[in-house]
């Protein structure tokens, strides 16, 4: 199927083989794998080799010994690829690692592409492409909720909710074909009534999935949160104690931070990319007019804005931190240890909560970072469904805006036949999306982002 194969025997390193480590990992896999391996392993003891049992020996090439080795053989359809497999454990030494490969490759092996070993999973019916997309997202995950996220999927509820939406679609399908078919000319007000709600329904809970994607790209990249206000409300104090030690310059100075700072930091599991901004005010020097309006711009590419007021001394929110969503942004309430009772309480209404804090007391900051997991995280509230890659994200938009503009024609008036294409087309689209139409097209540019050896 398109460049690979699941005839050759494949071999590839499933560990990291550019580095040095204590164990490395050589995976093979193919009709004939074990006769391969069987010319190059020689088992200490003379008890045959079983498989799923690991055996301990030497492995020689045409030079002489290469390594002392473990090897677990596979038998399929009972392993990882659906086809006969072995497993190599060997020293983690870039040189061993190559040798061994090289030894299997003499003997008629190649060297697996990216993704080969799951490609063979899929085809041989272990998985289906959204449990195989799992995988390379587990392995590429940042934090351990984003992990734990992705191994949720891998489970199959983004399956369970495409087969309940494909499942509608057809119902409704066949719904107007039966009508069609009885030669009733229309569907009554009261059916197609209840045939627009039923879309309406549709459309918002893919809208609702798509929106995961956002989040996804957010936890590969890290989350950017901006730290705002005027010069001076302790900003680059706060910024040091929440990325643990001194990277932005602090003094009694207003304006001492010029130029953006920025630091990768995980809070509540997120990935943040935290941002030290220099301090908004009103200045004649041409530069600091220049960063200021950098950091206006900056507002709308962030994820999420913190305003830093000072305890003693609050200010209004400056005018362009008003057209920014609710969602957006929330003050901080900063040097809470300078003041003997604060005059701001925090609001019961999250999306518009202050938040009191002390960076030198520490005073606050599990509220703070409580509060910056919340706003970041709100679309993923309730759900249980999350895309995980570009190629969902795109196939899903797709659905969406195939469903809105269903929804939208039927709501114009146009027939049953009209609102049936449309859903055969999202139908199609969701096929693809699970490996059950033909996705010979798709197989490559899926799998070229995985590792070797996976």
């Amino acid at each position: 199927m398109g460049r690979y194969s699941d005839v050759d025997v494949i071999v590839a390193p499933a560990t990291p083989a550019q580095a040095k480590s204590a164990l490395a990992i050589v995976r093979v896999s193919g009709e004939g794998c074990l006769g391969l391996v069987a010319h190059c392993f020689r088992p200490k003891g003379k008890a045959p080799l079983k498989p799923w049992a690991p055996r301990y020996g030497d492995w020689m090439d045409v030079e002489g010994l290469v390594d002392d080795v473990m090897v677990t053989t596979f038998r399929g359809p009972r392993s990882y690829t659906g086809q006969d497999m072995v497993e190599i454990s060997c020293h983690g030494n870039p040189v061993l690692i190559q040798a061994i490969q090289t030894s299997l490759t003499n003997l008629g092996a190649r060297q697996a592409r990216p993704g080969e070993f799951t490609m063979r999973a899929v085809l041989n019916g272990k998985m289906d492409l959204l449990a195989a997309e799992a995988v390379n997202g587990l392995i590429e995950a940042n934090t351990r909720y984003q992990a734990d996220l992705i191994r949720r999927q891998s489970h199959g509820p983004l399956v369970t909710f495409i087969n309940e939406q494909v499942e509608q679609m057809l119902q409704m399908q066949a719904h107007i074909e039966a009508t069609i078919d009885y030669g009733e000319e229309d569907i009554d007000a009261l059916q197609r009534e209840q045939l627009a709600g039923k879309l309406k329904t549709m459309v918002d809970a893919f809208k609702r999935l798509e929106q995961t994607a956002r989040f996804s790209l957010a936890m590969k990249r890290g989350f950017k949160v901006l730290l705002t206000g005027e010069p001076n409300v302790g900003k680059s104090t706060l910024f040091n104690t929440l990325v643990r030690h001194e990277r932005a310059i602090v003094t009694e100075l207003p304006g001492t931070t010029r130029d953006l700072i920025s630091e990768q930091i995980e809070i509540g599991g997120l990935p943040i990319i935290l941002m030290d901004s220099a301090g908004i005010r009103d200045s004649n020097d041409r530069i600091e007019q220049l960063g200021i309006q950098k950091i206006y711009e900056l507002l709308h590419d962030v994820d999420l804005v913190l305003f830093l007021n000072d305890a003693a001394e609050p200010r209004e929110p400056y005018p362009q931190l008003k057209e920014l969503t609710q969602e957006k942004w929330f003050e901080v309430v900063t040097k809470q240890d300078l003041v003997e009772e604060s005059h701001v309480a925090e609001k019961d209404d999250q999306m518009k909560a202050r938040v009191p804090v002390s960076a030198l007391t520490g005073k606050g900051l599990r509220q703070l970072e409580q509060q910056i997991v919340i706003r970041l995280s709100t679309v993923m509230a309730g759900q249980s469904v999350y895309l995980i890659n570009q190629r969902q994200e795109e196939i899903i938009s797709t659905v969406s805006t195939l469903l809105k503009s269903a929804a939208d024609d039927f709501d114009m008036g146009f027939g049953e036949e009209v609102l049936s294409s449309y859903l055969n087309a999202a139908r199609q689209q969701l096929g693809e999306l699970t490996g059950e139409t033909d996705v010979e097209d798709i197989l490559d540019r899926m799998f070229s982002n995985f590792c070797l050896g996976k």
